[in-house]
């Protein structure tokens, strides 16, 4: 089985409600759809983020991806390595991780096994996922949203357990000053005493304000399983850390594979969350997995938005990692709409392994070409600013 074409299609999808974070708002969620042909016709599917700066680099690894075998993987990262090192980006990580989804899915579908087959095998049969718990701005039309007080994001959290079964619960930070963020997860404990929190600051504080939050958390016991990212460097990271004893978790400033000794070395971070897409893939986070074994850290997994053909991705990745220690981010919950045929359901709190050739999932044409005129109409989602605000800018540390 060869390679023969690969297709990409841009779509942007609304959120229900703007979802706010430390840099920005995003109202939506723009990727990438890969389609992926072969000589027997079989076509896999991949998804990344992103529109026209992804299919750029599609176009420049279509020639080095033409004619290779879909199971080939390996060969597919090293041709496409040095577009993504130094200076030179045209193929980055996370386009590489599509192509990757998208051969891994026409291998599964032509040997007849789930993507988590050919990545070892399925050591879980569902995956634990996390309420994500966003400051939100209110919807169009009134409905969803306007979450910007602590009573009001315990009221959410009501509505996603209640809804979801989700039993772990995650609060999007650096959007409220600290101590009024701080008050929101005082009410979520008392809410949900049983449940483990975790608190993702998004890089907005400070060492200083790290350090006097973590100190307060400490002293007045509100445990929680880590503190993701409060400070956006690892120099500050491991300052915070030796001064505070809480699991520090990142997803930004340690992100790629040669920031992984430094970040070791330095006692930066307790806790890495793989990502399918920012690491480059399937395998790249395999090896993320082994170090983070090798060297007794934790393990997790981010989520920015993704559909339903990366949750596919997440959830057999999740399902071929041994040392998943935590349950999994998800933004799905929060998504108007998606672009596969048969959207995922939790159970729970929990997504269901998919156990059908590939990644389990297939593309809904009808909403495929709906949301890719939208994306047309409306370009891709721009989350570094806030519409709400006029004239505000992201600068680090906001508090």
């Amino acid at each position: 089985m060869k390679i023969v074409d690969i297709r990409a299609t841009p779509v942007t999808v609304p959120a229900e409600a703007p979802w706010r974070w430390s840099m920005g708002v995003e109202t939506g969620t723009t990727r990438t759809i890969i389609e992926l042909v072969t000589d027997e016709g079989i076509t896999g599917i991949g998804e990344t983020y992103g529109g026209a700066r992804t299919i750029h680099g599609l176009e420049t690894a279509k020639p080095f991806i033409v004619g290779l075998d879909p199971l080939e993987t390996g060969t597919l990262q090293h041709r496409l390595g040095v577009f993504c090192i130094g200076y030179e980006q045209d193929v980055p990580p996370l386009v590489r991780a599509g192509i990757e989804m998208a051969c891994l899915d026409a291998a599964g579908k032509a040997l007849g096994r789930p993507v988590w087959s050919l990545l070892g095998g399925a050591v879980r049969e569902r995956v634990e996922v996390a309420a994500y718990l966003f400051y939100r701005y209110r919807s169009e039309d009134g409905r969803v949203g306007g979450e910007d007080s602590p009573e009001a994001m315990v009221a959410h959290a009501e509505e996603l357990v209640a809804k979801h079964g989700f039993r772990v619960l995650k609060l999007k930070g650096g959007v409220l000053p600290p101590d009024e963020e701080y008050r929101t997860l005082q009410l979520l404990h008392e809410r949900f005493p049983a449940s483990p929190l975790v608190w993702d600051p998004n890089a907005a504080w400070s060492v200083e304000t790290t350090i006097r939050v973590g100190r307060r958390l400490l002293r007045e016991g509100l445990e929680l399983q880590y503190l993701e990212d409060p400070c956006n460097w690892l120099e500050g990271m491991s300052q915070a850390r030796r001064a505070v004893e809480i699991p520090f978790a990142t997803n930004m400033c340690l992100i790629a594979p040669e920031q992984l000794a430094p970040g070791i070395r330095m006692r930066s971070v307790d806790v890495i969350l793989a990502d399918v897409h920012f690491w480059g893939g399937f395998r790249a986070d395999q090896k993320l997995a082994a170090v983070c074994e090798a060297f007794g850290l934790g393990l997790g997994m981010h989520s920015d938005r993704e559909l339903g053909i990366s949750t596919a991705a997440q959830v057999h990745l999740a399902a071929a990692l041994p040392n998943l220690n935590y349950a999994i981010d998800s933004h799905y919950p929060d998504q108007a709409d998606d672009i596969i045929a048969d959207p995922w359901r939790f159970e729970d709190g929990h997504l269901r392994v998919p156990t059908a050739p590939g990644l389990g999932v297939e593309i809904d044409r009808d909403k495929l070409d709906r949301y890719h005129r939208y994306y047309e109409e409306h370009t891709e989602v721009n989350e570094f600013y806030d519409p709400y605000r006029p004239g505000w800018v992201p600068a680090l540390p906001i508090f």
